[in-house]
């Protein structure tokens, strides 16, 4: 926080840990204050935003603009104090997990995570993915019905995305259905501000990112440069069709373990499962659906309390080590990007990632298979 008030060392000191930093500081955050600046002088930051330092469109939910409104984040100290208050409660999420970690290694691991690229990216920038996180952890940790339902549709229309985490609600059938139908109804009543934000968000396609719309934007840059067979006519067509097909492969990983036959259900969700169930359900459904910056995979943290008490140790290890590596990938971004060096260095890094997200399907359905009976009756 008190570097943030020194432009010159705030650069340095970003700079010296090999993260690429931005003025002013808390960009993402301070891009919220002055879309507001922008609505309240009479304009639409969906479409004319000239408060923005780059002259970017708006590009997150409307409900931040009425947030930042109601705590008048546009002023400078106000500002300034909450983004105190989400590092202070992000690094009190951490501690908590850290808790929940019982051998020492994971939780060296766990401190290593929170030094590495993509966990000190998102504290640069103070992304809204912190805030998303800190409310999805308190969901998943949270015994209290109506609290859980209030954090879920409040981080829903602050994000979209924890649409994925609704079978936190899986222990009553009829609530998680009823939640369900509300999240599409509520995602229906916002269609026209969704379209908004899909038209004016931005496919990350570089070896720090994640996610298939990612891949598939990867694939088309280079074959429009080598003339391959992705242009700009058939490229929807491939993306979907590549997000089908991981979505049949993603099913079929879950099914290994979810079975619909006759089966002893767990009375209680753990922490740890609940955190397995938010963290890996948002990660899964993000790499499916949005191309992500690898900031947004601070979802993962929430799986570590599970999957280091997994019996299967060579996969814990493998999990471990493949997720620090990803957790550095700007260590590895650079140079040419169409060079074979940089090709290489992509292949592998995505691969990884479709490690973990392979992993977490298949243990996804191991976790709800255990709370969640499904019978077909003729």
């Amino acid at each position: 926080m008190l570097l943030s008030f020194n432009f010159e060392l705030w650069i340095k000191f970003w700079s010296f840990l090999n993260v690429p930093s931005q003025l002013p500081p808390f960009a993402d955050l301070d891009a919220i204050s002055r879309a507001l600046k922008s609505k309240l002088d009479g304009f639409n930051p969906f479409y004319n935003n000239p408060y923005d330092l780059a002259q970017k469109v708006y590009i997150y939910p409307s409900i931040w603009l009425y947030i930042f409104e109601f705590l008048r984040l546009n002023i400078e100290i106000n500002f300034k104090l909450f983004c105190f208050v989400v590092i202070y409660i992000y690094i009190f999420v951490f501690l908590k997990i850290f808790s929940l970690l019982k051998d020492k290694k994971y939780q060296i691991i766990l401190i290593f995570c929170f030094i590495s690229t993509s966990n000190l990216l998102v504290l640069e920038r103070l992304n809204n993915d912190i805030i998303i996180f800190i409310l999805i952890y308190f969901l998943a940790t949270s015994k209290n019905n109506l609290f859980k339902i209030s954090l879920f549709f409040l981080s829903l229309f602050a994000k979209l995305y924890p649409i994925f985490s609704v079978f936190i609600f899986l222990r009553n059938k009829v609530n998680l259905i009823l939640i369900i139908l509300l999240s599409l109804i509520s995602l229906y009543l916002i269609k026209d501000e969704i379209s908004l934000l899909m038209n004016n968000g931005i496919e990350y396609a570089l070896l720090a990112s994640h996610g298939i719309p990612s891949i598939s934007r990867a694939f088309w840059y280079y074959s429009t440069r080598y003339d391959f067979f992705i242009d700009d006519n058939n490229y929807s067509i491939f993306k979907y069709t590549l997000i089908f097909l991981t979505s049949i492969y993603a099913t079929i990983l879950f099914l290994i373990n979810f079975k619909f036959k006759n089966k002893i259900i767990k009375k209680d969700i753990s922490i740890v499962d609940s955190l397995l169930i938010c963290g890996s359900g948002i990660f899964i459904g993000r790499f499916l659906t949005f191309g992500n910056f690898d900031y947004a995979l601070i979802f993962l943290i929430l799986t570590l309390p599970y999957f280091s008490r997994i019996d299967n140790k060579k996969l814990k290890f493998l999990y471990f080590f493949i997720l620090f590596i990803c957790f550095n990938s700007l260590l590895f971004e650079g140079g040419n990007r169409y060079s074979w060096l940089y090709f290489v260095k992509a292949s592998i890094i995505h691969l990884f990632k479709i490690i973990i997200f392979s992993i977490n399907c298949f243990y996804f359905g191991k976790v709800i298979n255990d709370y969640l009976k499904i019978n077909f009756k003729l």
